[in-house]
């Protein structure tokens, strides 16, 4: 009679662990989407900011070689 009285309560933490760990699988999709964007950004940045660096290299030749006529 005591079996029969677990049987639910087991079900109930069996169903509990399922929607926990489908909780976790959508948290982990959740992060990984998040470190992925944040690498796209960092490196669109790291573009900008080379891409900067050659405008101003060319810039500051322009402006040496108007100085130097």
């Amino acid at each position: 009679m005591h079996l029969l009285v677990q049987i639910p309560f087991l079900a109930q933490l069996v169903t509990e662990e399922a929607r926990l760990q489908h909780q976790y699988e959508f948290l982990s999709y959740g992060l990984t989407a998040a470190w992925v964007i944040l690498a796209v950004y960092v490196l669109m940045m790291v573009g900008r900011e080379r891409k900067l660096k050659r405008e101003i290299a060319g810039l500051r030749a322009m402006l040496e070689e108007k100085h130097g006529e």
